[in-house]
Order: C-alpha cells, then structure tokens, then sequence
C-alpha cells in the first residue's frame, strides 16, 4: 500500500495577473527523493514556498502526512524543515551560536548533542567558534542543511541546496 508524504491538488498562484504556478497536482511516497526542474521563473520556489506556508496559493490543496495543512499547519511543520542556498544567518554570531538560536526556536531536545553530531558530519566542528558571516559560500550552504536537519523531521524540501 502507498503511504503518501505529501499530495498535491490543483496548486495556483497567480500574482497581479502574472501566473506563476498553473494548476499542478502530484503525490510524493515516504522515501521519495523527488527534484523540480525548470528554467529560472518556472514556479519551482513558489510551489515550494507554498507547501510550506509562506506563500498562499490562489488555489488549490496540500495535504502532508495525509493532513490538511491550513488546519494543521503548526502539527505539520514540527516535522518538516526547509534548506535553501539563500537561507539567512545572524553574521555577527558564531557558527555554533546560529544552530543553537534555531534549536531554541524549535524546541529542539538536546541541542548540544544534536549540534555537535550535525557539525561532525557537515565538516563544519573547526569551524563552530568562527562568525557566520565570514564563511564562504560552500560553508554557508553546509551550515543551512545542517540547521535543517535540527527538528525531528520527515519531510525536508530543499530550495537550490548547491547554488
């Protein structure tokens, strides 16, 4: 039997006239690795930035974990996180100290720990005690899928991870 993450139906939006995502329906299975392609203004950011509720759709509906999410959309995203090559980080703050202000903000449980092991395993322990906002670009996109990885997900949608 197919155990659905994440279905899609009929997903909008259409900004001032200018329609950015048209009607788009699919289905995401548990254990699915699934990429949007597309040239620059395809829709790909938009449609992920409504699955997450940042963006409201024109219409249309998202259900993850075979809940609807604009009525469980705080149960639904204490599991689901979010990477992109343009997340932002507090660039006068240590490495170390960014990870632990997001643990905060998610309630996350035991958050040394859970630092600790992220940072091993993004090669990023050398660099814990170094301010955000000196790290290169590669490092950046290394510290934001590690601070995605902090809740206890089952969904993680990931926006240009290598841009």
């Amino acid at each position: 039997m197919r155990e659905l993450i994440l279905e899609v139906k009929n997903l909008t939006k259409n900004f001032d006239g200018f329609l950015a995502v048209d009607n788009i329906s699919f289905d995401i299975e548990k254990g699915e690795i699934v990429g949007f392609l597309g040239p620059n203004g395809a829709g790909k950011t938009t449609t992920l930035t409504m699955l997450l509720g940042i963006t409201k759709p024109t219409q249309g509906e998202v259900k993850i974990f075979d809940l609807n999410f604009k009525e469980n959309r705080e149960k639904i995203l204490k599991k689901v996180n979010y990477a992109s090559a343009y997340s932002f980080f507090q660039g006068r703050i240590t490495v170390h100290e960014n990870l632990n202000v997001f643990c905060l903000s998610l309630r996350s449980e035991k958050p040394k720990r859970k630092n600790r092991k992220l940072l091993k395993d993004f090669e990023l322990t050398d660099l814990r005690n170094q301010l955000a906002g000196t790290l290169s670009s590669g490092q950046l996109t290394r510290l934001s899928l590690c601070k995605s990885l902090l809740n206890d997900l089952e969904l993680l949608f990931l926006d240009e991870p290598t841009a």
